[in-house]
């Protein structure tokens, strides 16, 4: 054996010992864990904020249909469905509201939420009106969850509404219509995706739901926000009604012509005859004869006393009482005699 072969054996067991106690040491002081890290919503979760609530329920055993709008509801809705509106009650029409109540008076549940202050009988929301119920404003929103129970065999759930709006006193209403029934809340918030598992809000949804049992359930989603002209018109239309009269009487005063008609200048410029024979016409229309007369009796003096001195005085005093009277013929004569007069040599 070579001295070399001697160096590199002890070299080689020395590395096997230590990488062999290095790995026996990793293997008993490092931990393998998973961690779940939240990334964000799926682009379906981002989309419909009931998505969890149509997967829980589908989960559960029903079947769930999640729906942007009204109008992609279908038309004939079985009598044992359940339908979750996002839209609040006073966004719908009246034809919509009918159409919801004689679907829920064969049977069907609605749950929908409510947003504004409420008289009964009184204001302009046509779903919520045939009920009795008054919604008001409180000091505070709440704070802590509340109890609430569908029934005196179940337990209460914990629920918690972010919202100041009572309902009678109360955060939910339920009323019967017919053979259905029509479910009231003052926070739709409830079931979204982002507090669906806070507290007891899917016991909660659960619990709604299978108050018909059969049927599918149908999850609206899209909120519907009223534009600013319909808030306008149903908060402030007396204001609106007086801003348009107001804007109306300032077009009305505006399009008052307050002078003579303008007419379009012509590219093409105007003899200098044209214009003393308009602005002659002017005067004489406005009653100033005498005023054009006098002119053209100074000047034709001026001019005869310039070139014959003795000649202008007795021609001024022939000339006193000539404009009177006068019309248009003896204006036009004088003018005539008094131009011959300034061209005699």
């Amino acid at each position: 054996m070579t001295r070399r072969w001697i160096v590199l054996i002890p070299l080689g067991l020395l590395i096997l010992v230590v990488a062999g106690g290095a790995g026996l040491w990793l293997s008993q002081n490092l931990v393998k864990r998973g961690e779940e890290v939240f990334t964000g919503d799926g682009e379906a979760a981002q989309r419909n904020p009931f998505y969890a609530a149509e997967r829980l329920l589908t989960r559960l055993g029903r079947t769930a249909h999640g729906v942007r709008r009204l109008a992609e509801l279908p038309d004939s809705l079985a009598a044992a469905d359940t339908v979750l509106v996002a839209v609040p009650t006073d966004v719908l029409s009246a034809a919509q509201s009918q159409r919801l109540l004689d679907w829920v008076k064969r049977g069907g549940h609605l749950i929908i939420g409510v947003r504004h202050d409420h008289e009964p009988g009184q204001g302009r929301d046509h779903l919520l009106n045939p009920f009795p119920v008054r919604g008001h404003r409180a000091e505070s929103a709440a704070t802590e969850p509340v109890p609430v129970a569908l029934d005196a065999a179940s337990p209460p759930l914990q629920v918690r509404f972010q919202s100041n709006l009572r309902l009678n006193d109360a955060f939910w209403k339920r009323f019967d219509w017919g053979e259905g029934r029509v479910t009231l809340l003052t926070d739709m918030g409830l079931f979204i995706n982002g507090r669906l598992a806070d507290h007891d809000h899917a016991d909660f949804l659960w619990a709604l739901v299978q108050q018909n049992p059969g049927g599918q359930v149908w999850l609206q989603y899209r909120m519907l926000l009223p534009s600013l002209a319909q808030l306008l018109w149903q908060h402030a239309w007396m204001p609106l009604v007086g801003l348009i009269l107001t804007l109306l009487a300032a077009l009305w005063r505006s399009s008052r012509r307050l002078g003579p008609l303008l007419i379009p200048r012509s590219g093409e410029q105007r003899r200098l005859a044209e214009h003393l024979y308009a602005s002659s016409r002017f005067l004489w229309r406005h009653g100033a004869g005498p005023v054009l007369l006098q002119a053209a009796r100074q000047y034709t003096l001026r001019r005869l006393a310039r070139r014959r001195p003795g000649a202008a005085e007795p021609l001024a005093a022939a000339l006193d009482d000539s404009d009177q009277p006068l019309d248009e013929q003896a204006l036009i004569h004088t003018l005539q005699t008094l131009q011959r007069l300034n061209r005699a040599p």
